[in-house]
């Protein structure tokens, strides 16, 4: 899908002056989110692949070319039927085929513009959203698996997305619906390569919920070793009096 036709060439004309005005007045931002660092470390901001933009666009033009052919069918039938009233309703029936075309087109690169993924040693934060933006954010210590989903035209497409699911009820749906404890990067030309670095930080976490905590530290005491004593003795105490 190099070049549709003019309807993508006015809409994208269009949304470089509908973007650049609404991120002005919104302040919306441009550039990923951050996450909190400590000295040493550094943030991975990912941006979905240009291969999901086109997939999301396939749709668009998939669903373009029904709408229109009933809208513009329609009105050839009329034409056909009544000339004068298909004359009158020429101009109409084009608005209506073209003009929502291109706010959907509009809504799709405003969907691809301001998703980000970030992801710290200790959390992952997602962002979308232009008039309301979405930031969600979960420490690795909730993440319980992570998995690489890609269906038959993702592949085509050449990307895959990723599903985080989050212990509890702290989770979130998609780029973060309440009520879920469900995630998903989607878009992502490198998934698996993603899905290794979030797994490298859910087992540095030491508390993953996976199954593979880490046990190279011996557990602590938070008796003394005088008190530990003093419980002996009682548990000894106990014991003879149970005996006796």
């Amino acid at each position: 899908m190099t070049n549709p036709g003019p309807v993508e060439a006015a809409s994208a004309f269009v949304y470089e002056g509908v973007w650049g005005v609404l991120a002005g007045l919104l302040r919306t931002p441009r550039e990923a989110p951050s996450l909190p660092t400590r000295a040493g470390e550094a943030n991975v901001a990912i941006k979905p692949s240009k291969a999901w933009l086109a997939y999301l666009k396939f749709f668009f033009w998939l669903g373009l070319t029904v709408i229109d052919v009933a809208i513009i069918g329609t009105w050839l039938l009329i034409c056909y039927r009544a000339p004068l009233l298909g004359a009158a309703l020429a101009a109409p029936a084009w608005i209506l085929a073209i003009v929502p075309d291109i706010f959907a087109y509009v809504a799709i690169y405003l969907r691809y513009d301001t998703t980000w993924y970030v992801v710290s040693p200790r959390a992952i934060r997602l962002r979308n959203g232009i008039w309301n933006i979405r930031e969600t954010t979960f420490t690795f210590e909730n993440v319980q698996n992570v998995e690489v989903t890609q269906g038959p035209l993702e592949r085509w497409f050449g990307f895959a997305n990723l599903k985080v699911e989050t212990a509890g009820g702290s989770g979130h749906g998609e780029h973060g619906a309440p009520g879920s404890n469900v995630a998903y990067l989607f878009g992502l030309d490198n998934a698996q390569q993603i899905r290794e670095l979030i797994m490298d930080r859910v087992r540095a976490s030491k508390s993953t919920g996976l199954g593979d905590e880490h046990h190279d530290a011996p557990a602590q005491s938070v008796w003394s070793p005088a008190q530990l004593a003093e419980l002996r003795a009682m548990r000894d105490r106990l014991r003879a009096a149970l005996a006796g």
